[in-house]
């Protein structure tokens, strides 16, 4: 008798790794990855070169994990610091914060951009309000900043991307965007964007090969998140189909973001299997070694689950 508990189901949040939430984010922060997600989710950047928006347009070291989503809950850290991030649960923090600039009518025209890495989507609802604030506070917190007083012209246009690594079905290998419209009620006024267009929201879902519009960054972002792509592999498509040349910096953060993602697999497949055994037990009234002989555990584990479940 073989169960059909679909391990994969129960590696949700309750076996992540706070380390592996840190690798996923050091390896999207290269300016190399992050000018590939400017390129292929901004309009702004669709005819800019990626190693001309890595080099040229984004503006120091971006901040992972570093500053506060709430103004009051984080001091301001500039963008050259370096320090690694710490791990504060009290506190909600920007995923990855940078600034960039784009070429506009012969001046470069800032921008702030907000990218969260997001696993699974328990709600729709709850996620998209999550970064309409996102893109609140971005907007509120350059008062003092950006402008002074009511020079509400001085504000600066925001981003928040997120990248949804196991979305659901209808959001697999998609990009859309989400930004405010206008629509005449009476008479016929003229378009006026260019003067409340302040922030975008941009979902970003990864899906699988098996679709037509696996290509491009969607294909590049699941290659480099993917479990079941070897280091070689990830290596070898980035360079040859992105041109993005590994450095031994981010060979490294690959390496742990790998590691730690097995750490959390492996951790999710022991949970599995215990609740397993737990169930045969009780619902067949069998002893352990019974239970852990039906579920074809391996003679070499049995005293590992005896330990864990006394």
């Amino acid at each position: 008798m073989e169960t059909n508990t679909p391990v994969s189901k129960t590696i949700d949040t309750a076996y992540r790794n706070p380390k592996l939430d840190e690798a996923c984010k050091k390896v999207l922060s290269f300016k190399i990855i992050l000018a590939h997600i400017l390129k292929g989710c901004l309009e702004e950047f669709k005819d800019i070169d990626v190693n001309d928006i890595a080099e040229k347009y984004i503006e120091g070291k971006p901040l992972v994990s570093k500053e506060a989503v709430h103004q009051d809950e984080g001091i301001v850290i500039d963008g050259k610091n370096t320090d690694d991030s710490s791990i504060d649960e009290g506190t909600a923090r920007y995923d990855i914060l940078f600034d960039v600039f784009v070429p506009v009518s012969n001046e470069q025209v800032k921008l702030i951009i907000n990218i969260e890495a997001q696993s699974r989507i328990t709600s729709l609802d709850n996620l998209l309000r999550r970064a309409r604030y996102y893109c609140a506070r971005m907007l509120s917190h350059q008062y003092g900043r950006e402008f002074m007083k009511s020079e509400y012209e001085n504000i600066k246009k925001v981003f928040s991307i997120w990248v949804l690594t196991d979305p659901r079905v209808e959001m697999r290998n998609t990009i859309k965007r989400i930004y405010l419209t206008e629509k005449n009620l009476v008479g016929n006024a003229p378009n006026l964007r260019e003067y409340y267009d302040t922030d975008e929201v941009i979902l970003v879902g990864l899906g699988s090969e098996k679709d037509d519009n696996y290509s491009g960054l969607l294909k590049m972002l699941d290659v480099l998140f993917s479990e079941s792509v070897s280091i070689d592999a990830k290596k070898k498509i980035l360079e040859n189909e992105y041109n993005i040349k590994m450095s031994e910096e981010m060979q490294t953060e690959v390496y742990e973001m790998c590691d730690y993602s097995l750490g959390v697999y492996d951790r999710g497949v022991e949970n599995a299997k215990l609740a397993d055994i737990k169930n045969v037990m009780e619902g067949l009234s069998m002893s352990l070694e019974k239970a852990l002989e039906l579920l074809k555990i391996p003679k070499s584990d049995y005293a590992k689950y005896e330990e864990l479940l006394k």
